[in-house]
C-alpha cells in the first residue's frame, strides 16, 4: 500500500536522531541519510519500507526516523508516496505520543543541510531538543536521573 508521508504519525514523542546499529544506514544521523537521498548518494529505496498500524482512525508507525526521512522528503518535493506495510497492532508500550503523533521531538541535531532548505511543505513535524531532555526527571525524592545516566559509563 502507498500513502503519503504526511498522512502518517508518529506513534511516539521523541527519537535519537542517528539510525541504530540494524539499519541499513547504520549510525547515519538522519540528516546524512536526507542528504544523501537530495544529492543522488543513494536512493530513497535503499530505506526499508514502514510498517504501519491503525490507531484511533490514523496510520501509526513505530519507525520515526525513516518516516521523518520520508516527511522531509516530501516537505522538499523529493517523494510523493511511500510504500508501507500494514500491521495489525500497536505495542501500547510505544505508544509514547502526547499529540497524537503530529509533532515528534529530536533527541540531538539532525546534521546536515537539506532538512533547513525550505519546501513546499511544512517542516512543522518535529522539533530538535537535545539529547538529556527526554531522560531529565525526577522521582520522589528529587533524584536526578539524568545526572545517574551521564555518570555511570
Amino acid at each position: 500500500m502507498d500513502l503519503k508521508p504526511s498522512h502518517i504519525f508518529y506513534l511516539q514523542d521523541s527519537f535519537n536522531n542517528f539510525f541504530d546499529k540494524r539499519s541499513s544506514h547504520n549510525r547515519a544521523k538522519i540528516e546524512e541519510t536526507l542528504d544523501n537521498i537530495c544529492e543522488g548518494g543513494c536512493s530513497i529505496h535503499s530505506i526499508p519500507s514502514i510498517t504501519v498500524a491503525s490507531h484511533d482512525g490514523k496510520w501509526m508507525t513505530v519507525d520515526n526516523r525513516r518516516l521523518w526521512v520520508f516527511k522531509e522528503l516530501e516537505r522538499l518535493g523529493k517523494c510523493y508516496n511511500v510504500d508501507v506495510e500494514v500491521g495489525y497492532s500497536i505495542p501500547s508500550a510505544k505508544l509514547t505520543t502526547t499529540n497524537g503523533g503530529v509533532t515528534i521531538d529530536v533527541r540531538g541535531s539532525p546534521g546536515e543541510t537539506w532538512y533547513t532548505k525550505p519546501g513546499s511543505g511544512s517542516s512543522s513535524h518535529y522539533q530538535v531538543v537535545s539529547r538529556t531532555t527526554r531522560y531529565t526527571v525526577f522521582d520522589d525524592w528529587g533524584f536526578d536521573f539524568d545526572f545517574l545516566l551521564l555518570h555511570t559509563k
